[in-house]
């Protein structure tokens, strides 16, 4: 399939909103390591590249070699300094800085139908070779560049939220200019995911779906069913990590669907060997291992199974190379349909398949749980404390009718005052904006009711706090 747009990632942020944006246009996107070759490039034969990089600063990897494909590319941020450098051009001192200014749009078939201000976060003063030239400027600054015979395209700025701008210059690259077809949809991602599930349930066997109780895998498990039939098993491991009757809904809600579930307990094995870690490094490697082993055993006790479905999607793809630890862990067929697919995308499919809002719109959760929460050590006290302060957060959020509007909310344990022995425990909830995660502002009333029940409940939770702190959105700490 070439019929789409190479994404060269220079910065997960900007890279996953421009194939966010590509595909609402309903061009297919698709996001590729920034060290990606030329000749890997070449065999991959996309319409277009992008490249997605910082706003400013930072540096990458680029084999100038794409330059000579002869396919088109469109370089943003510091992505177009690579860029422009690989051309024979220079960058150099700041021009413009954290600033509002009216762009002038030359004639590029680029910036077709653009007009307008736009806030600058940083532009370079560039210096281009004379096969380049310029193609938009503002307050005497060159911020845009192009050689229209190669269809390359330099651009000082990245895209924003909220930007019509932004999304018009990638359909006019996509489009016009790559001459992409509009065919990607819904629909389309959920036949490829059905396809792969099938083609390897014709080859015989059984496929064993990991599954957490979450969005992605139940989704695979759903289309598992529907392609193995009867030869299909779902494996949840309960690492004793879940919040309070959490393990008990997972199983519910796979009866409900009438999806065969086989539930491990390991609580106690993967607390005992939490003892005494206070790194959340160790808490991982401990708890995936654990989840990793267990799948594999599992697996070999069913001598028919072939195939492993893991629900893994976009994101867990950039930041884990969680097929391979799989593969090593289980010696089976290793599938992973949703893997190119983002968070929305995946829920938009839970509708499809008509899932309840109770899947669909699930918030969350770190394959770590409740560990990711708790700062020191876990413990089988420190746990119970940290659910009964979840499920009173939860539930005063949700009697304020606010779950809707939070990406996320949820306590954090942090231990105490060294002479005093108690513990802190710190609310977190936040909403999305820009590329931030921005503390929400909740009613002051909500607050006081929480901490009091809080304190009520748990005597040794002496402090609660709020915490107000802005994170990058894939930086937050205790997702």
């Amino acid at each position: 399939m070439n019929d789409m747009i190479l994404i060269l990632n220079y910065s997960d942020e900007f890279a996953m909103e421009a194939a966010r944006r590509l595909r609402a246009e309903q061009v297919y996107s698709v996001i590729v390591s920034g060290m990606t070759t030329a000749e890997q490039v070449r065999k991959m034969a996309p319409r277009g590249i992008v490249m997605a990089g910082e706003r400013a600063g930072g540096s990458g990897v680029f084999d100038a070699g794409m330059l000579a494909l002869g396919i088109p590319v469109l370089a943003l941020g510091h992505a177009a300094h690579m860029m422009l450098a690989a051309q024979g051009g220079a960058s150099a001192g700041v021009a413009l800085r954290e600033k509002k200014v009216a762009i002038s749009y030359g004639d590029s078939e680029l910036f077709a139908g653009l007009s307008g201000e736009r806030y600058i976060e940083e532009a370079l003063m560039l210096m281009l070779p004379p096969d380049v030239q310029m193609s938009a400027s503002a307050a005497g600054c060159t911020i845009a560049f192009e050689i229209p015979k190669k269809k390359q395209y330099g651009v000082q700025f990245e895209l924003e939220r909220n930007d019509p701008d932004g999304t018009a210059m990638l359909k006019n690259f996509a489009l016009n200019i790559c001459g992409c077809e509009a065919w990607w949809s819904i629909q389309a991602a959920m036949r490829e995911a059905e396809r792969v599930i099938g083609e390897a349930a014709e080859k015989g066997g059984r496929a064993v779906c990991a599954v957490s109780g979450g969005v992605d895998s139940t989704v695979v498990a759903v289309l598992a069913k529907r392609a193995y039939g009867e030869r299909m098993t779902a494996v949840f491991v309960d690492t004793g990590l879940m919040r309070e009757g959490e393990a008990d809904g997972v199983a519910e809600m796979y009866e409900s669907l009438q999806i065969p579930l086989l539930r491990v307990d390991r609580s106690g094995i993967v607390l005992d060997a939490l003892a005494n870690k206070r790194s959340m490094q160790e808490k991982h490697e401990i708890v995936n291992r654990c989840l990793h082993e267990e799948m594999a055993n599992q697996s070999a006790a069913m001598p028919d199974a072939t195939t492993l479905i893991l629900g893994g999607n976009y994101t867990d793809s950039l930041h884990a190379d969680r097929r391979a630890e799989a593969e090593s862990a289980s010696g089976m067929t290793v599938l992973q349909p949703l893997s190119t697919l983002f968070k929305s995308e995946v829920r938009a499919i839970a509708r499809e398949l008509g899932l309840g809002e109770a899947i669909s719109e699930r918030k969350s959760f770190p394959a770590l749980g409740l560990g990711t929460r708790v700062i020191g050590e876990v413990t089988r006290e420190r746990l119970l404390a940290l659910r009964t302060a979840d499920t009173i957060f939860a539930e005063e959020i949700g009697a304020a009718g606010l779950e809707r509007k939070l990406y996320k909310y949820f306590p954090i344990i942090t231990g105490g005052f060294p002479s005093a022995g108690d513990e802190i425990v710190v609310l977190r909830a936040v909403t999305p904006s820009g590329g931030m995660l921005l503390p929400a502002r909740l009613p002051h009333d909500l607050l006081e009711r929480t901490t009091k029940r809080i304190m009520e409940s748990v005597p040794q939770i002496q402090r609660v706090l709020y915490d107000q702190t802005p994170t990058p959105v894939g930086k937050e700490t205790f997702a």
